[in-house]
């Protein structure tokens, strides 16, 4: 994945960072995390393993979500909520006109996708989820995971180290990757959202608000489920969402949508598709094209 061939595009009012490769149907990726995290700070880099191989095959599109990356921070104090993730997410599809789109999101992203299907399926084909303890039922292991992360946080060391407890094989860690993390962890903008998140918005209004957001999300899930076909991936040995969690989301999504499939890669942590790039590009490839 060449970082130097980003496009950006004013998706209302938040300049929004992008990457575009190859031809056939689109697949958008959306990566985990979210805005002011103080562990690691998540962005399109996240698919570096895997990007180019997907082009081969697709036509792929991965996108800094909001006050992420290089993308905009919200305007707002009132706008840091998964709400506005959610509908930055979905007036990008809407600005650069993506149809019959193959979502897939990982981790907090796969949550984003979900709610991306339930408010608005219509240029949605299909989602598929990887790793997610956010939008799967019963409670992730992130606060036990990384309550020993090293001080300070957000430095290379202590990014490093997070990511490596989130894998299996921490020889996924590569330099590159941390690179551009270091990168945007020092930029004016993602230090903003740490001090704004931090200072008292993660507790009084981000955190509040996604409970909100995920009791309606299981309530519509149970009720109608999301109308689309479901694919979930996951990692096994995922320290942090674990494989009991994914069974579960698998139940709750199957019990409405019968096209719910899900593939388990053994060897392999909250990074699945690090962990194994070749595998996880075939099988998400072969997805894509099989309806």
């Amino acid at each position: 994945m060449n970082l130097s061939d980003a496009k950006y595009v004013d998706v209302k009012g938040i300049r929004t960072r992008y990457f575009e490769k190859g031809t056939g149907r689109t697949v958008i990726l959306f990566h985990g995390g979210n805005f002011g995290s103080p562990h690691a700070a998540d962005c399109v880099a996240d698919w570096n393993l895997n990007f180019d191989g997907l082009s081969q095959g697709c036509r792929v599109i991965a996108v800094d979500k909001i006050g992420q990356g290089l993308t905009d921070n919200p305007k707002k104090d009132e706008d840091y909520t998964m709400e506005t993730v959610v509908q930055h997410a979905l007036n990008f599809l809407e600005i650069l006109e993506l149809e019959e789109c193959y979502l897939v999101g990982h981790s907090r992203g796969a949550y984003l996708t979900c709610r991306m299907t339930l408010i608005n399926p219509d240029r949605i084909k299909a989602n598929i989820m990887v790793d997610t303890s956010t939008l799967a039922p019963g409670q992730g292991r992130n606060h036990i995971v990384f309550s020993k992360t090293p001080k300070p946080f957000l430095t290379r060391k202590s990014q490093r180290w997070v990511l490596e407890n989130y894998s299996y094989n921490p020889g996924v860690v590569t330099e590159s990757w941390l690179d551009e993390l270091v990168k945007v962890a020092r930029s004016e903008k993602y230090l903003e959202t740490v001090y704004k998140m931090q200072s008292g918005l993660l507790k009084n209004m981000f955190l509040p608000e996604l409970g909100r957001q995920k009791a309606d999300t299981f309530k519509k899930l149970m009720l109608k489920g999301t109308s689309r076909p479901n694919f979930l991936i996951w990692g096994l040995n995922d320290p942090t969402a674990s494989i009991d969690q994914g069974f579960a989301l698998y139940d709750l999504l199957a019990k409405k949508q019968s096209q719910t499939e899900m593939h388990i890669f053994n060897h392999a942590g909250h990074f699945s598709y690090r962990e194994h790039p070749k595998a996880f590009n075939r099988l998400l490839i072969d997805y894509v094209n099989s309806f």
